[in-house]
């Protein structure tokens, strides 16, 4: 499973994941973090990008397990 955290435009982070149960955690918990895209394989949803509030980066460094990259 991939987790990448990066900068976006200023006050603005993206969030993508492969993992599903963090996909779902997301979604449940933290709905202040839209979907940028979703990325499908075969028909099957394989993979999700979120824009994150930049102040929100500590949440989301442990939700995903990563450091943010510039």
């Amino acid at each position: 499973m991939s987790n990448e955290i990066w900068k976006q435009e200023k006050g603005w982070l993206a969030g993508y994941t492969e993992d599903r149960d963090l996909i779902r955690r997301i979604k449940r918990y933290k709905k202040d973090w839209a979907i940028q895209a979703d990325y499908f394989k075969h028909g099957k949803l394989k993979a999700v990008q979120f824009r994150i509030p930049i102040i929100q980066r500590r949440s989301a460094e442990r939700m995903f397990g990563v450091k943010a990259s510039e």
